[in-house]
């Protein structure tokens, strides 16, 4: 019995394939390019949306939004991951006609429309409401816990912080305390320590850096009137479950279309709780579903 064999790859084909035979009928991929085809760029505000009538041509302002809106799809965020995707994946193949923008073009897209992907993304909303795919009758609300970009070291409150300080004190006791043994037994005419001198000075000197900045902390704690800040990130707020660690994070509210299950609203919280985050969000989510 013989096995399946695939096609020669030095045979030639007597025509050129169809590239809309790339993907079925149905792929999610088809959507993403009619949403971007009913989109009005340039009063989304994408820049070079009107091409300009001497130069060099450049890629068409609705190829980007796709491949982007295509990768987040996707799981492809990397503008590298991107580029080769455009070379090797069937849908981006489709979906980009076989263009293939570099990585650079890719970042520089993300780098200078930021405000129109957030209106394009608003807009997805309405796109779907007018193909009824929103069925605007009952929404639900769940929130969820994502961790900020600062380290929980950067996390203080006041106790830690005051803490932290009188440890730092108690350090810095200790190496003097050292320096005035040895400068003991210099005087007494016992062997010569410059290493260890400088070994305990360089460490002091360090030590008293930490206090100043952890002393800058604390006054800048008191100035901003909270029991605790994430440090290098203020607006993130430590959050957990239940008797998890605390960690600085932020609070994502969605409100999600029971029909299609499709985020119709979200924002972004730091709050903790989200019991008073309710009526907003069913308010948001209404609004959004056309009620």
């Amino acid at each position: 019995m013989s096995f399946i064999e695939g096609a020669d790859r030095r045979q030639a084909d007597l025509l050129p394939p169809n590239i809309d035979d790339y993907v079925a009928p149905d792929a999610l991929v088809r959507v993403v390019d009619m949403f971007v085809a009913s989109l009005d760029l340039d009063e989304l505000g994408f820049e070079r949306a009107v091409s300009a009538a001497t130069g060099r041509p450049g890629f068409h302002p609705g190829d980007m939004p796709r491949l982007y809106i295509w990768g987040y799809l996707n799981q492809v965020r990397s503008s590298r991951m991107l580029e080769r995707a455009c070379g090797r994946d069937l849908e981006a193949l489709w979906l980009m006609r076989r263009l293939m923008p570099d990585y650079r073009t890719i970042a520089a897209f993300r780098h200078d429309n930021p405000e129109a992907i957030v209106r394009a993304s608003a807009t997805f909303v309405q796109f779907c409401r007018e193909h009824g795919r929103i069925g605007g009758r009952t929404v639900a609300l769940d929130g969820t816990k994502m961790r900020a970009v600062a380290s929980a070291k950067n996390l203080a409150g006041a106790e830690r912080l005051a803490r932290d300080i009188a440890h730092t004190e108690r350090e810095i006791a200790y190496y003097l305390d050292r320096l005035d043994v040895i400068d003991e037994q210099v005087a007494q005419g016992f062997d010569d320590q410059p290493a260890h001198r400088e070994a305990f000075a360089g460490a002091i000197a360090s030590l008293r850096r930490r206090k100043d900045r952890l002393a800058k902390r604390q006054s800048e704690l008191a100035k901003r009137e909270e029991k605790v800040i994430v440090f290098g990130e203020p607006e993130a707020k430590p959050m957990g479950y239940a008797r998890a660690p605390k960690l600085p994070s932020y609070n994502l509210q969605s409100v999600v279309d029971v029909k299609s299950g499709l985020i119709i609203h979200h924002d972004v919280f730091n709050d903790a709780n989200d019991s008073h985050l309710l009526h907003p969000r069913i308010v948001g989510g209404q609004r959004c579903s056309g009620r």
